[in-house]
């Protein structure tokens, strides 16, 4: 477990970055709702540098786009960029093995868990359940990608005792959980029942917790799950707000955790023209709202590229 002082005083920022689905530099932004990531990035990482001193930050999964090589190595090329020490957990769309070899870097952290001050920061692998052994015992990806990328979270006996092991273990007062797969996020795409539930077990025997931050959703929202605050970070890649049903900009949170034992946290959009709150349309909406599947809103866009 990794020993850290915050900077300047009791209070510790951090800035929280997700779902970056970094592509290769040549490839293009994927899809009609798709955005150039790095420029996304660099336009976050300016407003990160220009809002002062941070002790962190945190990318919460999906940094790849498709889990491979050459996106892994533009991801820590630009995240060596930034102005503070990085950390990051893995999401669905990453493949264990690139991403462990990928963001091994010395300015990029990989690390489990963190003590800063009276915190102790847990990295949850929330992929951890879909893994399987291989001969040696090593926990490795399924076989089919898909398997993992078309999941909405599960932890599994393993990671849930790691995370009772680490809250038990830790001489911090306080524990907060990074992860990418945020538990009972009220989107209908993204809900499974039997992850929120090992959550709720989970935490009814945490005193210590004091929040969650995640991604995957592409919608950022704050809620309350189990008594804890859960805070949903903004993509790179695309964002979507239900309510006005239009796209919104790329984005990131910062964060501030007290001494005390409290947390709050900001959302922070990149307004730009680049990045306009077009409408979305319903199938779309359908979709993000769990209406209709990922197999009939491919049979949507089929038939619609037929009628050009």
């Amino acid at each position: 477990m990794q020993h850290w002082r915050a900077m300047t005083d009791s209070v510790i920022r951090i800035a929280q970055l997700s779902d970056t689905h970094f592509l290769e530099d040549d490839a293009d932004a994927e899809g009609g709702f798709a955005y150039e990531t790095a420029a996304a990035f660099n336009a976050v990482r300016a407003e990160i540098t220009h809002r002062g001193p941070l002790d962190l930050v945190v990318v919460t999964g999906d940094i790849a786009d498709h889990g491979r090589a050459a996106q892994y190595r533009r991801a820590a090329e630009l995240f060596a960029t930034l102005p503070a020490p990085v950390n990051v957990c893995p999401g669905n769309h990453d493949q264990h093995l690139a991403f462990s070899v990928g963001m091994a870097r010395p300015t990029i952290g990989t690390s489990r868990a963190m003590e800063i001050g009276n915190w102790c920061f847990l990295f949850v692998d929330s992929n951890a359940g879909v893994m399987s052994p291989d001969s040696s015992g090593l926990p490795v990806d399924p076989e089919a990608y898909e398997d993992r990328l078309h999941r909405n979270g599960a932890l599994g006996t393993q990671e849930t005792a790691w995370i009772r092991s680490m809250c038990a273990t830790t001489h911090a007062d306080h524990v907060f959980i990074w992860l990418h797969h945020p538990p009972a996020a009220p989107v209908g795409l993204t809900e499974d029942a039997n992850y929120a539930a090992e959550w709720r077990e989970l935490l009814a025997d945490l005193p210590k917790v004091r929040g969650l931050a995640g991604g995957h959703t592409h919608i950022p929202m704050e809620y309350e799950f189990e008594g804890q605050p859960v805070f949903v970070c903004p993509a790179l890649k695309n964002n979507f707000d239900l309510t006005a049903k239009t796209l919104l900009p790329p984005g990131y949170r910062t964060y501030e955790f007290s001494g005390e034992g409290t947390v709050s946290s900001e959302l922070r959009l990149v307004e730009d023209e680049r990045w306009p709150r077009q409408p979305i349309g319903r199938s779309v909406v359908a979709l993000l709202n769990g209406e209709i599947s990922w197999e009939q809103f491919d049979e949507i866009l089929a038939r619609r590229a037929r009628q050009i």
